[in-house]
């Protein structure tokens, strides 16, 4: 399929398996390393650190959610020329910047959300320590690894909306529950380095308010709807600390946590983004236009191979990693599938509902899309557990 026009469902299925498959995959891997990290110290977050357990979803989601619009943008201003194909221009650095504040509001809401479930009021105010620092040093990460995933492959004829959403929401899962570990242990064990590393992620976002500027539509636009999926992430997480104990139990549950909302995720974001280019760029025709029925479709037979890889990586991890016995379940795949297809199709409208009211859905579509698959998935991993514990 050419990069914004119509193909047939052959050249969508070569692009499905070709170009996004491989992203999904790499993305898996992060995810791996993440669900490890997260499988080894579930039990931590959820006796000592309950408040951090109930933001878990909404830090994963939204800060995968934030830098997928980002990369979205990035991509439409390089189909229209708004920008050059160069890390250095300036408008990139002021949409990291953007990403960056856009990543620290949403905590707040969810640290609120999160002491008022739990009552750890003394243990909640560390937590939100951990939770800025971690975040800021995440964000900038994200941020420039976001501008290299679309402008390189643009540079080199690919499509960026066939990778860039995949890869950066799964860095994002990658890069998150590690580095938010970190920083817990780094307060247990060396607290004074962990104030140093809090006031550093401070001095960070002043240094970098007096270089940038934030453009207020996009600002607005984009924050006004974080701050409402912020409240629809902390039902996914309110649920996560609910069942903590049925998930643990589980063992594999909490390992494949992080790859089941990023797959899930991935899927509705690439859906998201190709069906937010062709709009910009006057190709959609309809809430369901063929050229997007045929790529869902051609998305669907990818997901045979990624929910395998899911229940088998986990099983692996959870058995020899850890040493967890993990009791089969036979019913992973189909449910996967179904779910998978629900998110994408839900991914299309909701797009094309963005635009109609005069929103932009590089902006809106993606965060909406993957904080509903991070409630859908909480939910399958729930019931999955529960199945077999």
């Amino acid at each position: 399929m050419d990069q914004a026009g119509e193909g047939t469902f052959r050249s969508a299925l070569k692009n499905a398996w070709k170009i996004t498959l491989p992203a999904l995959l790499i993305s898996l891997g992060f995810n791996f390393v993440s669900g490890t990290f997260l499988g080894k110290y579930f039990d931590k977050l959820m006796i000592s650190y309950p408040v951090l357990l109930v933001v878990l979803p909404g830090l994963m989601g939204l800060r995968g959610n934030i830098f997928g619009s980002l990369a979205s943008r990035f991509t439409t201003a390089l189909y229209l020329g708004e920008i050059q194909a160069s890390l250095r221009e300036r408008r990139v650095g002021e949409n990291i910047y953007l990403s960056v504040v856009l990543s620290v509001l949403p905590i707040f809401l969810l640290w609120i959300v999160g002491t008022l479930k739990t009552g750890h009021i003394h243990m909640a105010f560390f937590a939100l320590l951990i939770l800025f620092a971690s975040t800021v040093f995440v964000s900038l990460l994200l941020g420039y690894s976001t501008a290299i995933i679309t402008i390189v492959p643009f540079r080199r004829g690919l499509d960026p909306d066939s990778i860039a959403s995949p890869l950066i929401t799964s860095m994002a899962d990658l890069l998150t529950i590690p580095i938010l570990i970190f920083f817990i242990l780094m307060y247990e064990y060396h607290e004074m380095s962990f104030y140093a590393l809090f006031l550093l992620s401070l001095l960070i976002i002043l240094s970098m308010s007096m270089h940038y500027r934030i453009e207020r539509r996009t600002f607005f636009e984009v924050s006004g709807i974080l701050l409402v999926l912020s409240a629809i992430s902390s039902i996914s997480g309110g649920v996560l600390q609910s069942y903590s104990e049925v998930i643990h139990e589980s063992a594999i549950v909490s390992v494949i946590y992080p790859a089941l909302l990023g797959s899930l995720g991935n899927y509705g974001g690439v859906v998201a983004a190709k069906t937010s280019t062709r709009l910009h760029l006057g190709y959609f025709e309809g809430f369901f236009d063929e050229s997007v029925v045929k790529e869902i479709l051609a998305l669907i037979t990818t997901g045979f191979v990624v929910s395998g890889v899911i229940y088998s990586g986990g099983y692996l991890i959870s058995e020899l990693v850890l040493s967890r016995k993990v009791v089969f379940y036979p019913y992973f795949v189909p449910m996967y599938i179904l779910i998978m297809s629900f998110v994408m199709l839900v991914s299309a409208v909701f797009v094309h509902i963005f635009h109609r009211f005069g929103l932009d859905p590089d902006n809106v579509s993606i965060p909406t899309i993957t904080t509903i698959a991070d409630l859908i998935g909480t939910v399958f991993a729930v019931v999955i557990a529960g199945m077999m514990v």
